[in-house]
């Protein structure tokens, strides 16, 4: 199978390394005055080069959204005296450390803030089929013991922060019928 650049990226005449967008600090696409923005599989930064992982792009995208939301939206691109303007760099912004909302006040406590995007390595778990699975928690950023799990332990754990994830309490509470 050959591996290319979706077709919107491919035409798109941005920057490109390894057929992925090329990205700055602050996940802007460079020559845009900072009024594009790439994250996910489908950036890169070639100074920290990323996985091309879920767990990045929600981080990314988590910080993009503090950005939107607390500093980017006080500049208004459709001034006419901002027309020809660079977007500002935003100000401090907490990496998201901990994923889950119940929780997230840790991250201030955890992490230094800065103006650039910082990825936090959560550890890596992958489930291998009922009452199985692997986590590898050694080169984590979280407040945890820096260890590997396997078997039914890690397969609970797996499971726990699946749930975590989902998006509304009815998901949470559904998918454990079908498990």
């Amino acid at each position: 199978m050959l591996k290319a650049p979706v077709k919107f990226i491919a035409k798109s005449n941005l920057a490109l390394q390894r057929d992925r967008v090329i990205i700055d600090d602050y996940l802007r696409v460079p020559g845009t005055k900072g009024r594009v923005f790439a994250l996910g599989d489908c950036a890169v930064n070639p100074v920290d080069n990323l996985p091309p992982t879920a767990t990045v792009a929600e981080q990314q995208a988590l910080y993009l959204t503090e950005c939107f939301n607390k500093y980017y939206s006080e500049f208004d691109v459709l001034d006419e005296k901002n027309s020809d303007a660079e977007v500002p760099l935003p100000r401090d912004v907490t990496p998201a450390l901990m994923p889950f909302n119940a929780i997230s006040f840790l991250n201030k406590l955890l992490c230094d803030s800065s103006p650039k995007f910082q990825y936090k390595n959560r550890g890596a778990m992958a489930s291998m089929g009922f009452g199985g699975g692997v986590t590898d928690l050694k080169s984590t950023d979280l407040p945890a013991p820096q260890t590997t799990l396997s078997g039914y332990a890690s397969f609970v754990v797996w499971r726990s922060t699946y749930l975590t994830k989902q998006l509304s309490l009815q998901n949470t509470m559904l998918i454990p019928m079908y498990w």
